[in-house]
């Protein structure tokens, strides 16, 4: 399968790690709107077709799939004019500006009958399915405290005024959608869609949130989630059960989990594999072979529950988009 990348930020060399793992992709193509930036990614690579223009480059016949790097605030319309040619998609997350977003998106997949894919990593990790069968050992949940915070690199350039896209509301950017996404979706990947939402943000003269908490409320328990762009933690987040407790170091990976019963001791469980972002993309893959519209690990439901809890914490916390004018609940 020739992918197409688009963006040449981290994330990208983050992916062309990923898909060294996975023997039916091949990067054939790279583009960004600073072409000296695909230049420079392509010879890191040996990549072999360079573009401008991401529709020219789905049009050249260079590729068979795409993957999508950009800001948040593009995701929305690229990935309309992917399915449109009937591209499969790999879209990076958050998929789009708010639920309403989403949803179209998805239907647009479904209408054209392509394959689109949330890059929301955590979501294609084999422990999620080992965390869930835990769940039947801890007992009653009655907490779940989900933390991830990591001082930013760019907010020092915030402070000088330099104005980086981490930290600018108009691109959609902020702590909730880079970093809290991952503690929403783990949420409810695990639990489901909460019963009631409180959400509260500092944000920025910018408009864009820097760190929030939000509380998700389920019948005889609250999900916590903490997120953070200006701080550093070492909070490991757990799940708290009358029986157990299961404790998760990583929430946007889930590489390793641990499980201690109650008086005894801890002990590492689930699964160790090869490379995070290969998961994904393995089953990327096997979607696009087996002509499916959407994820077997991660389908279009469980992508629509999360947008939704992840837009109302979102509005709730006051942080407001321009694509929100649309939204009618």
């Amino acid at each position: 399968m020739r992918f197409g990348v688009v963006g040449t930020n981290f994330v990208s060399d983050f992916f062309m790690t990923g898909a060294s793992f996975v023997e039916q992709i091949e990067v054939t193509s790279v583009c960004s709107g600073h072409r000296e930036n695909a230049e420079k990614f392509a010879e890191k690579y040996g990549i072999p077709n360079v573009y401008d223009n991401y529709i020219e480059m789905m049009e050249s016949g260079s590729i068979d799939a795409i993957y999508l790097a950009v800001p948040n605030r593009s995701h929305y319309e690229m990935t309309l004019q992917c399915l449109k040619r009937h591209m499969p998609t790999f879209c990076e997350k958050p998929m789009g500006g708010n639920y309403r977003q989403v949803r179209e998106m998805i239907q647009a997949s479904i209408d054209n009958k392509t394959y689109l894919h949330d890059g929301t990593i955590p979501m294609y990790s084999p422990n999620l399915k080992v965390i869930k069968e835990y769940l039947g050992k801890i007992g009653r949940v009655r907490r779940a405290l989900f933390n991830f915070g990591k001082y930013s690199s760019r907010y020092d350039a915030y402070l000088r005024g330099e104005n980086p896209t981490t930290f600018r509301s108009e691109l959609y950017n902020g702590s909730l959608m880079d970093l809290g996404i991952y503690v929403i979706a783990d949420i409810v990947a695990l639990f489901g869609k909460p019963q009631e939402i409180y959400s509260e943000a500092s944000i920025l003269e910018s408009g864009a949130d820097c760190m929030g908490v939000s509380v998700l409320k389920y019948d005889g328990f609250d999900a916590i989630a903490w997120h953070s762009k200006v701080t550093d933690t070492e909070i490991v987040s757990e799940i708290q059960g009358e029986q157990g407790t299961i404790y998760i170091p990583h929430l946007s990976l889930l590489d390793e989990i641990y499980y201690r019963p109650r008086g005894g001791e801890k002990v590492r469980i689930g699964e160790q594999f090869d490379h995070q972002f290969a998961n994904e993309l393995r089953d990327f893959v096997y979607g696009v072979e087996n002509g499916l519209d959407q994820s077997v690990m991660n389908p279009f439901q469980q992508v629509l529950d999360i947008h939704e809890v992840l837009t109302e914490c979102r509005l709730k916390a006051g942080i407001i988009f321009d694509c929100d004018g649309e939204v009618n609940g």
